[in-house]
């Protein structure tokens, strides 16, 4: 009797062993999908790459947090002289949402030829209101 229980207990101390290996490199893994789009542009200000302004198409929510509402945009961009339809993740406040319309002015920044990385600096709502 005393031997079965050891060798379950080495068992279930194995299995236990198992399952925080197994959540631990869970943890590690890379976000996926709209997911990485969110910690890009969470993560904005820490990476380099050009800005450019793009045109917006369609958008879409994503996931609501405390500061605003982060949004998927599909957008048109000129990068190296070619037109191209990108996606990318932006945070909005929930007073700027309903000023959402095609073709308003997006300042996009991205990482590399091929867009390795790519967010939603920001949204120019009006025309007249320049940053210095």
């Amino acid at each position: 009797m005393t031997d079965l229980i050891a060798k379950n207990l080495t068992l279930f101390s194995w299995s236990i062993m198992a399952i925080f290996i197994y959540l631990f490199i869970k943890g590690l893994r890379e976000p996926t999908g709209d997911a990485k789009l969110i910690q890009y542009r969470a993560t904005l200000r820490d990476w380099y790459g050009p800005e450019k302004e793009g045109v917006l198409e369609t958008w879409a929510p994503l996931k609501s947090t405390p500061k605003g509402e982060y949004f998927l945009f599909h957008f048109i961009i000129v990068i190296d002289r070619k037109t191209q339809k990108k996606k990318a993740a932006a945070l909005i406040n929930a007073s700027d949402i309903e000023r959402l319309k095609s073709g308003l002015k997006l300042l996009i920044k991205y990482q590399g030829l091929l867009t390795k990385k790519i967010a939603v600096a920001d949204i120019v709502f009006d025309e007249s209101f320049q940053e210095t």
